[in-house]
């Protein structure tokens, strides 16, 4: 049975008097959410996410990541997939820090490397309806790529659904990695106006709200997707499922009979 250990990855790590432009940076030009902080020691003292970076937007900010980190979500190298996954959804991060007994940080557990494995051994129960956000950011199909970046970042969503006309109609869908893909990184430096049209992804990968949770667990792992937009049948967005959503349907240790 597969353990943190076996799925554990190496991300950039941070000192707590490391000044915030430094993971600013980190944060806007790789595909990361969330970086986790060390002491002098190497132990694990705390996160940060981009939501809590970009707050700051002095580009000569003096600020350290003392300033601004919170308490990390931590799990052992031999802990489970299950209960791992238990500590992600409570602490609504897309990833846990991985520690030896005495709180040295060894790695990085991330939601997306647990979540198919989950999927495997459970068939979550219910409908999309039942668990999908109903509070949607998307952007139009004209909207300029450094402003539909400015979007996602800011938002602290992976990706975003691509609409048209009056009726929110979903026409694609963008994400933040695909944003910061070469060339398109070089013209949201230089806010160049290029519509998002031109590099969404199309046609999207949808669920409709009567659709079970369990068959759209499974359209995410196929299609490597943190997010699948709900419509409704005219094409009009009216939710959002994420990885995190989906954790709500699942049985993980330490819930309640």
């Amino acid at each position: 049975m597969k353990v943190v250990s076996d799925l554990m990855q190496t991300l950039p790590l941070l000192k707590s008097d490391d000044p915030i432009t430094k993971a600013r940076q980190l944060l806007r030009d790789d595909d990361f959410r969330e970086l986790y902080i060390q002491d002098a020691g190497g132990r694990l003292v705390g996160i940060i996410d981009i939501s809590d970076v970009l707050m700051v937007t002095d580009t000569r900010s003096n600020l350290t990541l003392s300033s601004l980190m919170r308490e990390a979500p931590a799990v052992y190298e031999d802990t489970s997939v299950e209960e791992t996954l238990r500590v992600i959804r409570d602490a609504r991060t897309d990833s846990a820090g991985v520690i030896r007994k005495t709180g040295e940080l060894r790695g990085v557990i991330r939601l997306s490397d647990l979540f198919p494995v989950a999927i495997t051994r459970q068939n979550p129960s219910g409908l999309i309806e039942d668990y999908m956000t109903r509070r949607v950011v998307t952007c139009r199909e004209d909207e300029y790529l450094y402003r539909v970046y400015a979007m996602i970042t800011e938002s602290g969503y992976d990706a975003l659904p691509v609409v048209r006309g009056e009726g929110n109609e979903i026409v694609g869908i963008v994400s933040r990695r695909e944003l910061l893909q070469g060339h398109l990184r070089n013209s949201i430096l230089a806010r160049h106006k290029t519509p998002v049209q031109l590099i969404m992804v199309t046609p999207p990968i949808i669920g409709f709200r009567g659709d079970t949770v369990a068959d759209a667990a499974r359209a995410m792992i196929k299609h490597d997707i943190g997010r699948l937009p709900v419509i409704e049948p005219d094409g009009s967005v009216i939710g959002i499922l994420s990885r995190q959503d989906v954790l709500r349907a699942l049985y993980l240790p330490g819930e309640d009979e």
